[in-house]
């Protein structure tokens, strides 16, 4: 997949405009007058004792009953249990063969990992990586284990969310020809629906043929970070290098690529995970309902910012450059924010875009103000409206309460009990 490096300092006005419409900032007269203000994180009244995030509010449903008759599991246990369920929520990105980046919050640090392989073929970093985590952290139940509950307790009670059927829809005929992947996802003459039944996986099947294939795994393990200071004296880390930004450098990709984003909340611990991967041909993984993929394929945007005992996590994906969008919240001041709406708001606020080839802005002006449009028409630079850029979904810790926030721009859905 091929970068496109854009160095906006080559053409004439273009810098100053950088700077000029990342600097300016959010005031209460901007919010977003005229978008519906849909709910984007739970109540701050309300004191959970389980928060999960992800794209599917039917899973989400069915794991927090279940996790409700189940006290004696601990943190590590709902993060394997809510990871591999994903298998069946999303086994187009959170197949055994995607990239698995991930936030945990354990023992008052936040720590990244990221799992991924150079080779193209037998590769699990999604299952390597959650192992991987478990032995760190001296966990001692087996994949072997969470898989065996999960097959007792959720066989054949998921439905598909909207993500995976779009994902369904654009792939319909290859998969409707294909001897194994049709009769799992084909109803009639038509791939499944969102709130339609998904085909049951063996989770035990699927990690004993992990098991087989153990030996053959060349899975990197990054947990690289580089960090950025703001002018007013903020710090933050990021797995994209915001110096380039601030040259007015930007990585586009030809490609939106996609993924699947959740993340789960229990006492003082949390995890927020991004998994992906790009697929050249549609096909399953050894006759399961899962999609085999590759994991070199472009990440997610991940920025962690911990100020006066706050922390804020960020991840970014849908967008040619995601890296692009946090470095412009970090601009309007994410960095500043002292509570869990201020975050919600910067995610709300209008987004831009620069692009190449042609060079020009793409600007959600809908979520614009007057006076922003005015001033981008008088730049010498094509500008182009979108209905929505990018998707944010945030972590956010402040005054030992933590929530997180989704974009409302996207299909996403969170719960707390």
């Amino acid at each position: 997949m091929m970068l496109k490096w854009f160095l906006l300092l080559m053409l004439g006005g273009c810098s100053f405009f950088v700077n000029k419409i990342d600097t300016a900032m959010v005031n209460e007269t901007d919010y977003l007058k005229n978008i519906p203000e849909t709910p984007t994180f739970c109540p701050l009244n309300e004191k959970p004792k389980l928060q999960l995030v992800s794209t599917n509010a039917h899973s989400q449903e069915l794991y927090q009953d279940y996790a409700g008759k189940h006290p004696e599991f601990d943190f590590l246990d709902h993060f394997a249990l809510w990871t591999l369920l994903q298998l069946s929520v999303r086994p187009d990105q959170s197949s055994p063969s995607s990239r698995l980046q991930v936030l945990l919050q354990l023992g008052g640090e936040s720590i990244y990992l990221d799992f991924f392989s150079e080779s193209p073929e037998d590769q699990y970093p999604l299952l390597f990586g959650l192992e991987w985590i478990l032995k760190k952290y001296k966990k001692k139940t087996s994949l072997e284990s969470y898989a065996a509950i999960l097959d007792q307790q959720f066989p054949q009670k998921l439905k598909a969310g909207k993500e995976l059927e779009t994902f369904l829809m654009a792939n319909q005929a290859k998969i409707m020809d294909h001897p194994t992947l049709g009769p799992f996802f084909i109803r009639g003459t038509e791939v499944l629906k969102e709130n339609e039944r998904i085909p049951k996986i063996s989770f035990l099947e699927v990690i004993k043929f992990y098991r087989a294939k153990t030996s053959k795994q060349k899975v990197i393990v990054n947990n690289s970070l580089t960090k950025f200071n703001t002018e007013s004296g903020q710090v933050g880390s990021c797995n994209y290098d915001f110096n380039l930004y601030d040259n007015s450098i930007f990585l586009i990709d030809n490609v939106i690529p996609a993924a699947n984003l959740f993340g789960l909340a229990k006492g003082t611990s949390a995890f927020m995970a991004s998994t992906s991967q790009k697929m050249k041909e549609i096909r399953p993984i050894n006759g399961f309902p899962l999609f085999q993929g590759e994991s070199k394929v472009r990440s997610s945007a991940v920025c962690v910012i911990q100020n006066d005992g706050n922390r804020i996590w960020t991840f970014s994906n849908q967008s040619r450059d995601p890296g692009q969008h946090l470095f412009h919240l970090v601009r309007y001041g994410l960095t500043r924010s002292k509570s869990i709406p201020e975050v919600d708001k910067l995610i709300r606020h209008s987004r831009h875009l620069f692009l190449s080839d042609p060079v020009r802005l793409v600007i959600e002006s809908r979520r614009s103000r007057s006076d922003q449009i005015e001033n981008l028409l008088k730049l010498n630079l094509p500008i182009y409206n979108a209905d929505h850029l990018g998707n944010i979904w945030a972590f956010s810790f402040f005054d030992s309460q933590s929530r997180f926030i989704i974009d409302d721009r996207n299909v996403g859905s969170f719960s707390c009990k």
